[in-house]
């Protein structure tokens, strides 16, 4: 268990300072860029819509930031639950590691087009790096990230964390709603090149 807990901690902690290196500095440039590279903002219907994401977003970072304090100050991670039998601890903590993995590394790819996007300050779509993988890659990043918590930190009860996954699905909704009004034809014909929350899978003509 003392490898498996070690493994889970250090990752969470590795996982968090990568997203800060490739989020952060973006973050900043966005919000110093309010000119033309703006991009359309969802339009929620209700006030319930817009709470969602709150709540995915609550859901998400009240376990990636409380868990690495944790392990910073006592050395060990409560969040992990020492039911699962010892000889599948490995595999589960490694299948959730791959499923945060992809999605960190869709996430961070995304961060750095919008950036580049924003840094531009011109009114185009952005079609590249992250966004060529997936249209919404922080969501992917997001959803990814509640699909494979509970795996790397063998806690069942946090697949309660699944409850935040609609949330990004109907912003990401309201959103493409958003996009197209924007971009018009452009937007339809990114829509079917590539994947909304998803990766998509070309079939051979």
């Amino acid at each position: 268990m003392d490898v498996v807990s070690g493994l889970t901690n250090y990752f969470f902690i590795i996982y968090l300072v990568f997203y800060i290196i490739f989020h952060i500095p973006f973050d900043i440039i966005m919000l110093s860029k309010k000119g033309k590279a703006s991009y359309p903002t969802p339009n929620f219907k209700s006030t319930l819509e817009g709470l969602s994401v709150v709540v995915s977003s609550f859901l998400f970072w009240f376990y990636m930031i409380l868990s690495p304090i944790i392990v910073l100050t006592s050395g060990r991670n409560i969040f992990v639950l020492e039911i699962i039998p010892e000889g599948a601890q490995l595999p589960i903590v490694i299948a959730g590691i791959v499923i945060l993995s992809i999605g960190l590394i869709v996430g961070c790819l995304g961060r750095i087009g919008r950036g580049i996007y924003l840094a531009r300050n011109e009114a185009k779509l952005s079609t590249n790096w992250g966004h060529a993988i997936v249209r919404h890659p922080s969501y992917f990043l997001y959803i990814t990230g509640f699909i494979g918590i509970p795996f790397v930190a063998l806690s069942p009860y946090l697949f309660l964390l699944y409850l935040g996954i609609p949330g990004y699905i109907i912003t990401a909704k309201f959103e493409e709603e958003a996009l197209i009004e924007t971009f018009g034809e452009e937007y339809k014909k990114y829509q079917k090149k590539v994947g909304n929350l998803f990766i998509k899978i070309k079939r051979k003509e």
